[in-house]
């Protein structure tokens, strides 16, 4: 029985014949709740992983339509290259797993003339759908 399934793996990897590979499926939904006045704003921001793979380490892009600039952030590395800001995961929380809702992430950032919703948001390179709220 050892050789017929040697012979058979053997054929298969002469035929260029391998084993059907899982479907990674990523996804996520993201809450964007914002609290803003004139010339500024706070965002607290969590993401759900409604995919079946885990994020894993994870970055969460923000891009901005207007001159949107952080003074501070919480719950992750962040960094900022106009007109996106990117939020790298905490040593602690280096996955985000499906099924699985982050802890709450946010940012204060000031603004001149009309605040506008972030134009998107990505998980790892993976759009998001985004509430706004």
């Amino acid at each position: 029985m050892r050789i017929l399934t040697a012979l058979a793996l053997a054929a298969a990897l002469v035929l260029g014949i391998s084993a059907p590979a899982r479907a990674m499926s990523y996804s996520c939904d993201v809450t964007y709740d914002t609290s803003v006045w004139t010339g500024g704003f706070v965002a607290s921001i969590t993401v759900e992983n409604t995919g079946t793979s885990t994020f894993s380490p994870w970055i969460l892009q923000i891009v901005f339509a207007g001159n949107e600039t952080m003074s501070s952030g919480w719950t992750a590395t962040w960094t900022q290259t106009p007109p996106s800001l990117q939020a790298v995961n905490p040593s602690w929380a280096p996955s985000i797993a499906p099924g699985v809702t982050s802890a709450a992430i946010g940012f204060v950032a000031t603004y001149t003339g009309t605040y506008v919703n972030p134009t998107g948001i990505t998980l790892n390179g993976v759009a998001c759908t985004v509430t706004y709220i």
